[in-house]
């Protein structure tokens, strides 16, 4: 295991590929104690927290579920594995495990909250060797107008006080939440929504419409987010009739 000492001083075990199967390391997610598992696609990020309960295989998909956790995902996307333990929160380590597909691109990660000791605990015996970070694209500044339409169906179910699905999915993966809308809180450009195990947050101007649909389920109905070009961006909700609609 690592301390705080020797991850200050020791970049080699900052990151690591973990040098086994993709879905041995997926099997010790409920090990590592309190997580947040992030799916971000374009300018979406969708996070659930909690403590993974179950790992399970069901119709070739790997199914990631708790009390705080509803997600699935085709373990064929997942190529390799990186443990990054650089981040910080004042002088707490947040360890992350990156999932990367055959291109090395970032299919979804998973942040242990309960810091370093619980996180080598769980995963620490699995041989490893040193990676590179990742190349941080050069973004611009995020900015939300007053009007932007991503916050409008979330406001609606608000104010209507109505239960409401939200997942955001991308190439092999989704993730779901259902709750009531707590507070939307726009900061630093972007529409954020906060609750216990879940969080979201949508960039100003990724969001320009919403596309309604029937839903699966009998009297709820389906909205996708659609960007300026008229294409799904991977958010969708779903409520009961009316749930979105402007009181």
């Amino acid at each position: 295991m690592y301390d705080l000492g020797t991850l200050m001083t020791d970049e080699s075990v900052l990151r690591q590929a973990m040098l086994v199967p993709p879905d041995r390391v997926l099997a010790r997610l409920p090990a590592m104690g309190k997580v947040m598992v992030v799916v971000q696609d374009g300018g979406v990020t969708h996070e659930r927290i909690g403590v993974v309960e179950r790992i399970a295989m069901a119709d070739g998909c790997v199914a990631v579920t708790g009390a705080a956790h509803d997600c699935v995902l085709d373990p064929a996307r997942i190529a390799s594995v990186v443990a990054d333990r650089s981040g910080r929160m004042k002088d707490k380590v947040l360890p992350k495990l990156e999932f990367l597909d055959a291109e090395d691109n970032l299919v979804f990660s998973v942040v242990g909250l309960d810091g370093i000791a619980g996180f080598d605990e769980a995963l620490g015996h699995f041989p490893a060797e040193p990676r590179n970070a990742r190349a941080k694209p050069a973004g611009q500044q995020a900015v939300l107008a007053a009007d932007d339409p991503g916050s409008q169906p979330f406001a609606a179910a608000r104010g209507a006080e109505t239960e409401i699905a939200v997942a955001m999915s991308k190439a092999g993966l989704i993730q779901r939440w259902r709750g009531f809308v707590p507070a939307i809180n726009p900061a630093m450009g972007f529409i954020n929504i906060i609750a216990p195990d879940f969080h979201l947050h949508i960039r100003g101007g990724t969001v320009a419409s919403w596309e309604r649909a029937a839903a699966d389920a009998v009297g709820e109905v389906r909205l996708a987010a659609l960007d300026g070009e008229g294409r799904p961006v991977g958010l969708t909700l779903q409520g009961p009739r009316g749930a979105f609609e402007p009181a």
